[in-house]
């Protein structure tokens, strides 16, 4: 069974609260099984671990059901939203001195961080553009969903990557494990 860390569902909550309102934070806990609302109720740590299948099945039904635009855009919404909270004041100077290379090396440490399955592997094609290779098995309970993989991913890089000055970032997510290919793929080019 694959583990996200708490900020994840610390920073969802914030988010769902702060955009949508605590009516729908509200909803998705009372809407959620039995067993996801224990560790939905409890009190989370940042740097703790808690199954990616509760984390999965919030953001998307966030996203599907609740969401005030497509579930992409909302996950895309939300991956900025993570990635700028979490990414500390002081990591956000060590970003803001540092460089888009700086990060894009270090997307495997960074992948680490939030989850305990997959390997995020940077490979450099041009001086500023990238190609980042994640590799991870496949199913909701073992490892992040495709909500993660397709729109998220991309969303927490580009936000990332802006926080070191590269405001024309872009990252494109080019192959998926879902269809049939050994890895998810992402062009970073900024």
């Amino acid at each position: 069974m694959g583990q996200g860390k708490g900020s994840l569902l610390i920073h969802t909550r914030d988010y769902v609260e702060r955009e949508h309102g605590r009516d729908v934070w509200s909803s998705l806990v009372e809407g959620a099984s039995d067993a996801d609302q224990v560790v939905l109720k409890e009190l989370w740590l940042r740097g703790g671990w808690y199954s990616i299948g509760v984390i999965n099945r919030v953001v998307e039904r966030l996203c599907y059901d609740h969401g005030r635009m497509s579930a992409e855009e909302e996950m895309r919404q939300l991956s900025a939203y993570i990635a700028d909270s979490d990414l500390g004041t002081v990591y956000k100077m060590v970003l803001r001195m540092g460089s888009a290379t700086f990060l894009v090396k270090r997307t495997g440490s960074l992948w680490n961080r939030y989850f305990d399955t997959g390997d995020m592997r940077p490979e450099q094609v041009s001086e500023r553009h990238w190609r980042l290779r994640l590799h991870m098995a496949y199913g909701d309970e073992v490892a992040p969903n495709d909500l993660f993989c397709g729109p998220g991913c991309p969303s927490w890089i580009e936000m990332g990557l802006r926080l070191t000055g590269a405001e024309d970032a872009k990252v494109e997510h080019v192959e998926c494990r879902r269809h049939n290919r050994e890895a998810c793929v992402y062009d970073v080019t900024w």
